[in-house]
C-alpha cells in the first residue's frame, strides 16, 4: 500500500499497489500494521477473492448468503486439497474466481423452490468440466441428485452389475434385465433414467425456468461420460 491522502492519524486514503489499485480510507495505525482489507486479496481456497461490488457475503452476522455458500462450495470442490478426485477434475473460469461476478449471475438466475438450489455444470453440456456462466444452471436439489455421477469401487457404470454371463441393469431398485454387454445394459438403464428425469421435470415445470426445463427434457446420458466406464 501507499498513502495517497493524509487528513489525520485517523483518516487517510491508501492505494494497494497491485493490478487492481484498490483505494480505501483507513487509519495510520492499521496501515502500519498491514490491517487494511483488500477485496482483491485471495482469501477463499487459495484462489477466490470477494472483489468490489454490491453483493454481500452475509445476510446476517451469523449466516452467509446462498450465493456465497454456493460460490465457496464450488471453489472448495475444485481446489481444496481435502476435496475428492471426483471434483478436482473440474475447474472454475477466471470470471467466477471473483465473488461479485458469481453473485450477480446467481441472483439473476435464482428462483423460489422447496429445498436448496444446486449449481450444475453438466446438464446443459454433458461431460463439461468447467464452471462458467453459459454452461451452468441452478436446479432443485431433487433434480440435481438424478445426475450424480461419482466413481464407485465396482468400476462399472452406475446402475450396472456384473453377472456370471453378461451384465444386469437396475434403476431405483427395479430390475431392468440382463444383457451381454455393458453398453446394452447401460442403454436400457439410461433410457429409464431419462424417463424419470422428464417426469420430474414436468412436475417442476411451473417452478423452474424454461431454460432449465428444456435442458432436462433434451438431456441424454452417454456411457462415455460415466466416470466408471473403463474401455
Amino acid at each position: 500500500m501507499m498513502i495517497l491522502v493524509y487528513h489525520s492519524h485517523d483518516n487517510m486514503q491508501v492505494e494497494f499497489l497491485d493490478q487492481h489499485h484498490y483505494i480505501t480510507n483507513t487509519t495510520y495505525s492499521n496501515f502500519k500494521r498491514g490491517q487494511v482489507s483488500n477485496p482483491y486479496d485471495i482469501t477463499v481456497n487459495g484462489i477466490g477473492y470477494i472483489g468490489e461490488g454490491k453483493y454481500k457475503t452475509k445476510k446476517s452476522p451469523q449466516r452467509h448468503t446462498d450465493a456465497y455458500n454456493t460460490w465457496v462450495t464450488m471453489l472448495y470442490r475444485c481446489y481444496c486439497d481435502e476435496s475428492t478426485v471426483y471434483y478436482k477434475e473440474s475447474t472454475v473460469c477466471e470470471e467466477w474466481l471473483c465473488y461479485q461476478n458469481f453473485a450477480e449471475w446467481y441472483e439473476n438466475n435464482k428462483y423460489e423452490v422447496k429445498g436448496r438450489l444446486h449449481l450444475d455444470k453438466d446438464i446443459l453440456y454433458p461431460g463439461n468440466k468447467i464452471y462458467e456462466p453459459n454452461k451452468c444452471l441452478l436446479v432443485p436439489q431433487r433434480i440435481n441428485m438424478l445426475f450424480v455421477n461419482k466413481p464407485n469401487q465396482r468400476n462399472l457404470p452406475n446402475g450396472i452389475d456384473k453377472l456370471n454371463k453378461g451384465y444386469s441393469a437396475r434403476y431405483s431398485g427395479k430390475d431392468l434385465g440382463s444383457f451381454d454387454t455393458i453398453e446394452k445394459a447401460y442403454k436400457v438403464y439410461s433410457q429409464k433414467k431419462e424417463e424419470e428425469i422428464v417426469k420430474i421435470a414436468n412436475e417442476y415445470k411451473s417452478i423452474i425456468p424454461q431454460k432449465v426445463h428444456d435442458a432436462l427434457l433434451r438431456y441424454e446420458f452417454d456411457i462415455h461420460n460415466d466416470r466408471n466406464y473403463l474401455i
